[in-house]
């Protein structure tokens, strides 16, 4: 026997239900790596016997229940031996999917993400974007490449996926592949997503990955001071490219506007009030949220730059806006010029907007909120903590100067 196995059988007494009967699971332990499987069967917890894994009893219908727990022990042991001879190195994941697989075919979970992307695609522009698309495609191919390099076939039923698949494939993500806990939980946001579909479509009874608790890590997000904001502001460029990508950077500064949303700027995104206050309407691409958002003097003094510029009118845009991969490339260059060390990004700007322009300045977080397009208040409150601790830091400072 090349590979070890332990399995038993234990009573999840924290589940009760209403009516005082408890799940009892089948634990799995192969080489180290253990997994569960729900037997579907309940008892009252009082009448489980722990030493003999079976549930206490003379009645019929109790050894019945008996009866099926030591079937499906018999098939464990079954599917194990058959596994045991075809693979030097067995998991315990090979071995749910062996007894599970027999049981009935099913639909796999790179079958179900095909038809996701299906009903998206017939979507796009309406209901989802390209970019959205896209990464679902990701986390697709990468969902594939994870069920193939760890549990050796090329789609995995969707009832297979579990607690235990998620967190394995989370541990991929980051040892294998190398990703961030962030970019890491973001593919696996969207195998939930995934999962909600099968539970939606009844392919499955129950999203297993909604026991999963894992969620993003709160980043420390950078900002612009108001010193470094005025030195691109007042910096003159000789190299045109330059120059236009500075008054994009600092039009997005005081407008808190995503690289997306920016991009996508028309004329049509512009409004004036009676008394001559020009404001931007437009709807977030990333959430679909509108943001409303009145525009600054020096925002509105880029707009007026640019009214003339041959290309903005010929594609209806509002400003000369580069690939975002082109506006970050030369904002290191800008960054460099202007003697700033952090690194400026187009969602640096968002950031500045949110911190230095808007709340350091008074602005009520609800008024933030909605100028970002925020779905959630929590969301805008990261960077209401941000303006909270160079308070306390400014304060402290003014303090130390005071007791001299």
């Amino acid at each position: 026997m090349k590979n070890k196995i332990i399995s038993h059988f234990y009573i999840k007494k924290a589940r009760v239900n209403s009516n005082g009967y408890a799940p009892i699971y089948l634990r799995i332990t192969i080489n180290g790596q253990r997994s569960e499987i729900a037997t579907g069967i309940k008892a009252l917890p009082e009448t489980w016997d722990k030493a003999s894994e079976k549930i206490i009893g003379r009645s019929e219908k109790v050894r019945s229940l008996n009866s099926q727990l030591a079937n499906l022990l018999i098939k464990v042991e079954r599917a194990f031996l058959i596994l045991d001879d075809n693979d030097e190195k067995m998991t315990v994941r090979m071995l749910i999917h062996q007894i599970k697989g027999s049981e009935e075919k099913q639909q796999g979970i790179i079958e179900v993400f095909n038809k996701v992307l299906i009903r998206m695609e017939e979507l796009i522009g309406i209901d989802y974007s390209k970019n959205t698309i896209k990464a679902y495609k990701s986390a697709r191919n990468s969902v594939q490449g994870f069920v193939r390099v760890k549990m050796r076939y090329e789609d995995m039923g969707v009832m297979h996926i579990d607690k235990s698949f998620a967190q394995e494939y989370l541990n991929y993500l980051k040892i294998t592949k190398g990703l961030k806990h962030n970019s890491a939980v973001k593919i696996l946001k969207t195998l939930a997503a995934v999962m909600n579909y099968s539970t939606e479509n009844g392919i499955i009874i129950k999203n297993p990955m909604e026991d999963f608790h894992c969620s993003f890590k709160e980043n420390d997000r950078g900002y612009l001071t108001s010193e470094e904001v005025d030195k691109i502001y007042t910096k003159k460029f000789e190299i045109s490219r330059l120059g236009k990508v500075r008054d994009v950077y600092i039009f997005q500064i005081y407008t808190g506007l995503a690289y997306i949303d920016l991009f996508n700027l028309t004329t049509d995104s512009l409004e004036t009030d009676a008394d001559g206050s020009i404001w931007i309407a437009t709807k977030r691409q990333k959430s679909s949220n509108i943001s409303i958002i009145p525009l600054l003097p020096r925002a509105r003094e880029i707009i007026e730059k640019y009214k003339g510029d041959y290309m903005c009118q010929l594609k209806g845009k509002i400003l000369p806006v580069y690939s975002n991969q082109k506006m970050n490339s030369y904002l290191k260059e800008i960054a460099d010029l202007c003697g700033i060390k952090k690194r400026l990004t187009t969602h640096l700007a968002r950031h500045t907007f949110a911190t230095t322009i808007t709340l350091t300045n008074g602005v009520p977080i609800e008024t933030v909120s909605k100028m970002l397009g925020h779905t959630n208040l929590k969301t805008t409150q990261i960077y209401a903590k941000i303006v909270k601790e160079k308070i306390a830091k400014d304060m402290k400072h003014l303090m130390n100067n005071d007791e001299k």
